[in-house]
């Protein structure tokens, strides 16, 4: 997202000192501004009415696309491109984006053999990544890239007698011809293998629906000449099903009747299921389709709370916990964090409200009726290449269905319809060249200026997150004095940013605890007052972060060690995190732990007994529940309690057994 931000800073800047020099407005009309404009009206309303207008502006951290900011550079470089489209090449800049698309690919299936296993706490051979950092976001690029390859082909193959012909004439070779049509050739199989082994199942469905558009319209629109275009169906949809058969797609009952697992006799795992109550407990990894229907659930839930404008552009990570459904406990994800609603379409319901939800919608249905509308209107190697950019944006929307976008999703989200605008028009004729007067390089005093300041704020905040990476990673090293010293760094130089004051009220507390047990008071002292400090300025910025109030918890909690009084600041912020997700089990686990620091075992029990009731197969719940009934000399109590957990959770689980054994 920076690198975007930076490069849309020098070419909005070089189109301003364009106007600026050539003295007249140049910015294009396209038949897309009315919903462009009201998407981004929507956006801005909903930052101004978010919970966190600061997340809602920036994005989320370590994300960034999303906020306000972010899809405002998008349109910047949509109106960048089609009033400019007269000095850019869509073919060469498609070339590029195959290109680099190729390398991109390359390097996953590198992955899939191990290049650089090692590196990654994820099983990289099982679902490849390559540069994107996640395998689904790996495969909404490919399916992207795909269509736009086989246009090339069938452009390069159409007319190829006349091309032949051409080519024999001027130069008796052929092989130009031929290197381009094996290049692209390779890069079919090539994207498509990649996208196999990211095992993306939202990418695979984008892929087949949007390849299905691209055919069948293609064959709708020349029937006539239908022998011209069903060989190449043929070879390349081939093609793409033998390397299914050979490698397997994402899912199981496909390849059971399409690949080679029909010569097999292959056990179907199912997850196994224990019923508690009303609810039902899941044993081992939970399917994702199973866990996505819960978060969009609550995202649901969200929008019917919050229907006009939302809860704010990027903040579903905070408002998902107030509405997180309690089946989300019973799944094998139950203590994740999920800042998007994984669909697009719900995520921006849930955040931008109706208002931003309609205002999409509207926007990609216009693209999609206006270009096919345009099609009949174009020529040849326009109509393909129009074909293949619906199909590719088709393709984002599937893909986004059943997941979300990021930076480069963003990028091509934006950037297709000024693509097809600029395929439907006719080409604009040359201007000659305007006659500038050397005063006239004075008025670029101005956009220049500007541009350097945002590109130097634009490294110092990318150094300042390289200071707040590398804090976190002292930090998980439990190296705190040099953790301390670069989250210090990052707060000084961004001192807006909520993220760092909350890192740095973490590592102050381990340090003050630290301090305290070299007996040193007078610096547990200070770093106590310091991570109290820097807490209550990272909850003053973004109040709603149910993060930032577990944090505040885990201070006061370490606090208490040194000052025992600290344990009712630990109560007074967890009770808040409870209020904010009140379905969080391990919230509703760690107030009880607290509730009995503060020798109030009864409100302890009630609160654990509330935390089985969200999470019936909590493990933990259960054994401190019977620790508080033993307190209280309710041992009848405390024995049901750890048997109810043996039945639920293991009958073999030695640690409860033995406390059976001591109840007796």
């Amino acid at each position: 997202m920076m690198f975007v931000y930076g490069a849309t800073t020098i070419i909005v800047t070089a189109w301003l000192s364009k106007m600026l020099l050539e003295k007249k407005l140049i910015i294009q009309k396209t038949p897309f501004d009315i919903p462009l404009l009201s998407f981004l009206g929507s956006q801005i309303l909903a930052t101004l009415f978010s919970i966190d207008p600061h997340v809602s502006i920036f994005g989320y951290y370590s994300r960034f696309h999303g906020g306000l900011l972010s899809t405002s550079t998008y349109i910047l470089l949509y109106y960048a491109f089609v009033s400019n489209r007269n000095s850019i090449s869509l073919r060469t800049l498609l070339l590029y984006a195959l290109s680099s698309g190729s390398i991109v690919a390359t390097y996953g299936i590198l992955e899939k053999f191990g290049v650089d296993a090692a590196m990654w706490i994820q099983d990289v051979r099982s679902r490849v990544f390559s540069t994107l950092g996640q395998p689904n976001w790996l495969a909404a690029l490919l399916t992207i890239l795909l269509p736009i390859a086989t246009s090339f082909i069938l452009r390069f193959t159409h007319n190829h007698t006349n091309k032949l012909a051409r080519l024999k004439k001027i130069s008796h070779n052929t092989v130009p011809f031929n290197i381009s049509l094996s290049m692209f050739s390779v890069m079919i199989p090539l994207f498509y293998l990649c996208l196999l082994f990211t095992k993306s199942r939202s990418g695979f469905i984008g892929f087949w629906v949007g390849n299905a558009i691209f055919w069948g319209s293609l064959l709708s629109l020349y029937k006539h000449d239908f022998k011209k275009t069903i060989h190449l169906l043929l070879i390349i949809n081939t093609t793409l099903l033998i390397l299914n058969f050979f490698i397997q797609t994402p899912f199981s009952e496909y390849n059971r009747i399409a690949t080679y697992q029909i010569f097999q006799k292959t056990p179907i795992v199912e997850e196994t299921q224990v019923p508690v109550g009303d609810s039902v407990i899941n044993i081992g990894i939970t399917d994702s389709a199973k866990i996505r229907q819960i978060v969009w659930t609550g995202a649901i839930d969200i929008i019917k709370h919050f229907p006009l404008f939302g809860t704010g552009p990027e903040t579903f990570a905070y408002a998902y916990y107030k509405f997180r459904p309690v089946a989300h406990n019973l799944t094998s994800e139950w203590d994740f964090l999920y800042n998007k609603a994984h669909n697009e379409f719900l995520n921006i319901g849930a955040t931008s409200g109706l208002l931003g939800l309609i205002t999409y919608c509207s926007l990609i249905g216009w693209v999609l009726v206006w270009s096919l509308r345009r099609l009949s209107k174009t020529h040849f190697d326009a109509k393909i290449m129009i074909l293949a950019l619906i199909a590719a944006y088709v393709s984002i929307h599937i893909s986004n269905f059943f997941g979300f976008s990021v930076v480069v999703v963003g990028l091509y989200f934006f950037m297709i319809p000024t693509w097809i605008f600029s395929l439907a028009q006719p080409e604009v004729p040359k201007q000659p060249p305007v006659s500038i007067a050397g005063s006239q390089y004075l008025a670029l005093v101005l956009p220049i200026g500007t541009a350097v300041f945002i590109l130097y704020s634009l490294t110092i905040f990318w150094l300042t997150d390289s200071y707040y990476a590398r804090s976190l990673a002292f930090t998980r090293a439990e190296k705190n004095t040099a953790a301390y010293s670069y989250i210090v760094t990052a707060t000084q130089l961004r001192p807006g940013e909520p993220v760092y004051h909350d890192e740095r009220a973490s590592v102050a507390s381990s340090l003050a605890a630290a301090s305290f047990d070299a007996q040193d008071a007078t610096s547990a002292s200070t770093f106590a007052k310091e991570a109290i400090s820097e807490s209550s300025k990272a909850l003053s910025v973004s109040p709603q972060n149910v993060n930032f109030w577990k944090t505040r918890t885990r201070i006061f909690f370490m606090l208490s060690q040194v000052a025992p009084e600290f344990n009712s600041d630990a109560l007074e912020a967890i009770s808040v995190a409870s209020q904010l997700a009140p379905t969080d089990a391990k919230i509703a686990y760690n107030k009880a732990v607290i509730l009995g620091r503060l020798h109030k075992n009864i409100e302890a029990i009630d609160t654990l007994t509330k935390t089985i009731e969200l999470k019936p197969d909590y493990r933990d719940a259960y054994v401190a529940l019977a620790i508080f009934y033993e307190e209280e000399n309710q041992k009848d109590k405390a024995r049901e309690t750890l048997e109810l957990a043996l039945k639920r959770i293991n009958p073999d689980d030695a640690e409860i057994k033995q406390r059976l054994e001591e109840l007796k």
